[in-house]
């Protein structure tokens, strides 16, 4: 458990050009356009676009509670920013690197929790998510998050923080391991991570069994799920995934990490007909084909074919591709493929790359449940990542409000 919970730390959105016009083909009814970032207004443009934002965003939906359900492993981020390396040294880290806690990391969380100068944020790749969804559309509760915490005051806090962030939470409580954490030690530009998986690697499908469960799921029209949760609870993402084909609805799972196909090949097999859209970056791809014997390190090539995989209900699957040079690349039925690329960020401007992955979903999100068109759901998750990494942590209450005027 310990080795698989390493890759929870290593995922951060790419970046490619700034001005780099991009290319669309006609997909599913979407037409071809040309988008470009302005620096002037912080925006994307497009230059066929004739309506005005205003009669954009009144075509949007009216979200009803809980139309979107995430499943993951919550963490509580507790981050501090330190002035000398003292804290560091006592527990032997390094200052910029990303570790899994182990003995002598034991009192680290409880040390942290004590200083003045901590922040707590509901943390986790999909509870990040779900948060910067929440921030963009706005009303509370309209995606709840099910995971598992333990039975202590760190649970406390991270239903407080999710809450406090529009997140409507289902925690399943296991006491037999505390509620996971991720020391994040801030030092000039470099950041010290320790995770400690805790009771969210003991989620069990059972949880699903609850009334309330139930109902919360039978809300929803759109699943999200992380390839790390794949890996702690495979029988749940199954369940959810065969639950989403056989009544309709869609299911969006993140490949999340590099071992997760190394190690889950089976069960993500096993989801993979009940999948409607996949996201993953270059490297999670290629693994992918890797796994598979593709014999191909063509990123096309195995988009395709992953598209092309066999699907439960007919539904046309959808993957999304990102990459650090290359455009985000999205593969369509009858290979049609949108390619978008993202401009470069200003490095002065950057605090804090971790969570910028998880803020690129959940913008994509926001805009998918409101069926908004594909490339404006790219835009939204572009802009959300380029937020995030302007704070520290992913600190939702230090965003600007979202308005449709930022895409």
């Amino acid at each position: 458990m310990l080795r698989q919970s390493r890759q929870l730390l290593h995922r951060t959105l790419k970046s490619a050009p700034l001005w780099r016009r991009a290319t669309f083909i006609s997909i599913q009814g979407f037409p071809a356009n040309l988008t470009w970032y302005s620096r002037k207004t912080g925006c994307f443009r497009s230059a066929l676009e004739k309506r005005n934002l205003s009669s954009r965003a009144s075509k949007k939906m009216e979200l009803p509670e809980v139309i979107l359900v995430g499943f993951g492993n919550p963490l509580l981020d507790i981050t501090t920013v330190i002035e000398d390396n003292m804290l560091l040294e006592k527990y032997g880290l390094e200052a910029n690197a990303a570790i899994i806690a182990d003995e002598k990391h034991e009192n680290l969380f409880e040390e942290l929790d004590n200083m003045d100068n901590v922040q707590y944020s509901a943390g986790g790749a999909c509870q990040n998510s779900l948060r910067v969804f929440q921030w963009i559309v706005g009303p509370p509760n309209r995606c709840a998050f099910f995971g598992a915490v333990g039975k202590d005051k760190f649970a406390d806090r991270i239903v407080k923080r999710a809450r406090a962030d529009g997140v409507e939470t289902h925690y399943q409580v296991k006491e037999e391991l505390p509620t996971g954490t991720c020391a994040v030690i801030v030092s000039g530009q470099n950041r010290s991570l320790v995770a400690n998986l805790g009771a969210a690697a003991l989620f069990t499908e059972d949880w699903m069994d609850e009334e309330e469960n139930c109902c919360v799921v039978d809300c929803a029209s759109y699943f999200y799920v992380t390839g790390f949760f794949l890996a702690v609870s495979p029988d749940t993402v199954f369940r959810m995934a065969k639950l989403s084909s056989e009544t309709n609805r869609t299911l969006i799972l993140n490949l999340s990490a590099v071992f997760v196909l190394e190690m889950q090949k089976e069960q993500l097999d096993n989801i993979m007909p009940y999948v409607d859209i996949v996201i993953g970056n270059k490297e999670e791809i290629l693994a992918f084909a890797e796994t598979h014997l593709w014999n191909t390190k063509n990123i096309f090539e195995i988009g395709k074919q992953m598209q092309s995989l066999p699907k439960d209900n007919g539904r046309p699957r959808m993957v999304m591709v990102t990459d650090a040079v290359c455009p985000v690349l999205c593969f369509q039925e009858n290979e049609r493929i949108l390619e978008y690329p993202v401009p470069k960020v200003d490095k002065k401007k950057v605090v804090d790359t971790n969570g910028c992955g998880d803020a690129f979903v959940g913008g994509f999100l926001s805009q998918l449940v409101q069926k908004m068109p594909l490339d404006y759901c790219i835009r939204t998750g572009i802009f959300a990542s380029q937020q995030i990494i302007g704070v520290l942590g992913v600190t939702i209450d230090k965003l600007p409000k979202f308005t449709d005027n930022c895409i």
